[in-house]
């Protein structure tokens, strides 16, 4: 099995997408992978899934077709922790 599809197959088992996403799909391409993940929200939410309040939701825009991708917000956050 192609690397891109076990990685959509653990995003499932971690919850973060649903069984049936395209990413499933007999047709799908590591593209469909690569545009599900672009904008971060998923990633914000698989950190959560791993471990438990490791990013703050409100502080991220789970909207980022209205703004800034998710990951630029995820940088400034990161860049922001203290060290």
């Amino acid at each position: 099995m192609e690397y891109w599809r076990q990685c959509a197959l653990w995003l499932i088992n971690c919850k973060v997408l649903p069984p049936d996403h395209r990413v499933t799909w007999e047709s799908a391409q590591v593209f469909d992978l690569a545009q599900t993940l672009r904008d971060g929200v998923l990633l914000c939410h698989l950190l959560n899934n791993l471990r438990a309040q490791s990013i703050n939701l409100k502080e991220i825009n789970l909207r980022p077709q209205m703004s800034q991708p998710a990951m630029d917000q995820l940088h400034r956050l990161d860049k922001a922790r203290p060290q």
